[in-house]
């Protein structure tokens, strides 16, 4: 949304996109207005906020993921070394085997 000014007097606007094209649609001129769109810049801001928000919400969570997964893979790894040292092994990456004495 915005105003354009046509002469002396100005007017506020709300373009949208139609089929690809944008299209502008009058909302009007005024005290009223001048109200309108300082709350349409608020709620706009607002929005920018939260997203930044969950943006680095997001970034967050991927760090532990990523953090979570190195603890995954070394879990494993010594699960897979107490098994062999116990005796098991896995025939064709199937399930762990105790070997035949």
């Amino acid at each position: 949304m915005g105003w354009e000014q046509r002469g002396a007097q100005r007017y506020y606007y709300a373009a949208e996109r139609i089929d690809g094209r944008v299209v502008k649609r009058y909302v009007g001129a005024g005290a009223l207005i001048v109200e309108f769109a300082a709350l349409q810049a608020e709620t706009r801001a607002e929005k920018t906020d939260e997203a930044a928000r969950i943006r680095c919400q997001r970034d967050e969570l991927t760090a532990l993921g990523e953090s979570l997964t190195a603890l995954d893979d070394l879990a494993d790894t010594l699960a897979a070394a107490a098994l062999v040292a116990a005796g098991f092994h896995r025939h064709h990456r199937g399930p762990w085997r105790k070997r035949r004495a």
